[in-house]
Order: structure tokens, then sequence, then C-alpha cells
């Protein structure tokens, strides 16, 4: 049996330029968008920082934090890469490192620490995203929409 953490669905409205823009081009209303929020606690020295609140994003390769973390968790060793998104045009430049991470759900269930890479932006103002690489080979992930819920399942 595998463990099982759940989080709930959040919901996210679209700007009030989106909602017109598409009310007037297509009339239709958007409603809203989905985002599927983590927990995810980090080790620094032997001890876990967190939980911090990620986006859980199944469209990117690698995780994404802000540069505050490469202090906070202590970090010396890295790899100088450039990132790029849907737009090749737009990079960011960030380092590549190991951590060891956690997903904690909303009840204090803990996932087995993970050894993942995380790409560590050299700004602020980046989202902390949960990306594929190194994660998703750890567990099953499960949306049950009708309930507003989605189960990560460890190995």
């Amino acid at each position: 049996m595998s463990l099982k953490l759940t989080y709930r669905i959040v919901e996210a409205s679209f700007t009030p330029e989106v909602v017109e823009s598409v009310r007037r081009v297509f009339g239709l209303e958007i409603s809203k968008g989905y985002i599927y929020s983590v927990l995810v606690s980090f080790k620094s020295k032997g001890f876990w920082i967190g939980p911090f609140h990620m986006v859980y994003d199944t469209g990117a390769v690698i995780s994404l934090l802000p540069f505050r973390f490469f202090e906070m968790l202590n970090l010396k060793k890295f790899a100088p890469v450039k990132l790029t998104g849907i737009s090749p045009e737009m990079e960011i430049a960030a380092r590549l490192v190991r951590v060891t991470l956690k997903f904690i759900d909303l009840k204090g269930v803990e996932s087995p620490e993970i050894e993942a890479w995380v790409a560590i932006a050299e700004r602020e103002d980046v989202p902390l995203i949960i990306g594929l690489k190194s994660i998703a080979e750890t567990h099953d992930f499960t949306v049950n929409f009708r309930d507003g819920t989605f189960t990560l399942s460890f190995y």
C-alpha cells in the first residue's frame, strides 16, 4: 500500500482584463482556472524549513525557487543555467542545485524524503514551482475534480 497525501484544488480567478477580452471576442464567460497547490519543506543543515506553498506544475520540467532559498538552504555548489519556458526568447539565469524535500498534506501527513534537482533563480520575482524532474517518478498524481481534490500516492 502506498502513502497518500491529499490536497484541495485551488480556484483562481482571471484578471478583469482577461474576463472582458474573452467576453468581447467570444461572447463567453471564461470562469475560473485551477491550481494544484502543495506544501513542501526543504532540508537545510539537518533540519527542515517550511512548509512553503508551491504550485505543482505538471508542465514544468524542473522545480523553481526564488534566490533567497539559496542562502536559506545553505547551498554552496551549483551549476549555472539559463531557464526558458514557453517562449525561448525569455530566459532566467538560475543555479541548478540538489536539495532534499518532502511534501506535507493538509492533515500533516509527510511524504518520504526526495532528492531533487531544483533551479534557484538569480532573482526574487519568480513563483515557487514543483516541476517533474526527480519528482514525478516518486508517486502517482490523481485528480478527483468532482471532489475538488488531488492525491499524491508515493511508492
